[in-house]
């Protein structure tokens, strides 16, 4: 895989993909379906979660065997997806309430804190060896 920070900056990669997908669906759901907060943060970490485990099964993890894959798919989205969920629309609501920030910038906060939390996740128990 090459240098131990290798699959940080991979991981990064993919986030960075996943939060401009994300930010996107975010933004059609509120502006353009006029969604609410909660509904609209969920559905478009949904979207951005399943992204997210194809990139990473190919580009981050790819060293890891192929006949896992339905485990990991599973174990990704109970994990990462609920945390993902939950700590997002939390946060959103929160950062939404202390700063009065609008909902699109208020995820853009809530992302940032929950990455790392997502990468230790994914390294140590979804895509472990």
């Amino acid at each position: 895989m090459g240098a131990p920070g290798d699959r940080w900056i991979r991981f990064n990669l993919v986030g960075v993909m996943g939060f401009v997908l994300q930010t996107g669906t975010l933004s059609l759901l509120v502006g353009g379906a006029g969604l609410g907060t909660s509904i609209a943060v969920t559905l478009a970490v949904l979207v951005t979660v399943s992204h997210n485990f194809f990139w990473h099964e190919f580009f981050t993890w790819p060293d890891r065997p192929r006949d896992a894959r339905l485990k990991r798919w599973l174990s990704f989205h109970l994990s990462t997806g609920i945390m993902s969920v939950v700590s997002n629309v939390g946060i959103t609501l929160a950062v939404m309430a202390v700063t009065g920030l609008p909902t699109v910038v208020s995820n853009v906060v809530a992302v940032a804190i929950v990455s790392f939390a997502n990468f230790w996740v994914n390294d140590r128990l979804v895509f472990r060896p």
